[in-house]
């Protein structure tokens, strides 16, 4: 049976198609690996960076209407950001890690969402921003002092 030029033509482009939607999850999947995502649920063992601390603000920091911390579930070493109350459909949160003591840093996120997923903290310098109609704005508190003065918890 001879095929037309039309046909192998669509043929092509279904393939191709085909193959892009069985690629995407698996770079989706990667950036989540590169950030050490593993889940979004809740803990109860988590506390957050601060807690009980007035010297950092009992690790809350408030901004635009929203307060917002750096949840921590201390058994396996895991953080999250997360607004705390206040949060409104538009609001972002992502964390922002790093591995050289804030001269440069992995964003994990943003999300349009309350909170983002657990990430592996051990031996890193984490942070938690918020962007609010627009507007971004990064913890003000932290036990680490990075460039510019930034704020960042360490492990």
């Amino acid at each position: 049976m001879k095929t037309s030029g039309y046909v192998k033509r669509i043929g092509l482009v279904v393939g191709i198609c085909a193959t892009a939607l069985v690629s995407a999850p698996a770079q989706a999947a990667h950036a989540a690996e590169s950030c050490g995502y593993t889940t979004s649920s809740v803990d109860p063992t988590v506390t957050h960076k601060g807690a009980g601390t007035p010297a950092y603000n009992n690790g809350l920091t408030s901004f635009r209407g929203r307060v917002f911390q750096l949840r921590t579930e201390p058994i396996f070493d895991y953080s999250q950001g997360n607004i705390a109350s206040g949060y409104k459909s538009g609001d972002k949160v992502w964390v922002d890690i790093s591995v050289d003591q804030g001269k440069s840093w992995t964003q994990c996120g943003p999300y349009y969402r309350d909170r983002t997923y657990f990430a592996y903290h051990k031996g890193k310098w984490m942070r938690v921003c918020v962007n609010v109609d627009g507007i971004t704005q990064c913890a003000t508190n932290g036990n680490k002092t990075g460039p510019g003065g930034s704020k960042w918890w360490d492990d």
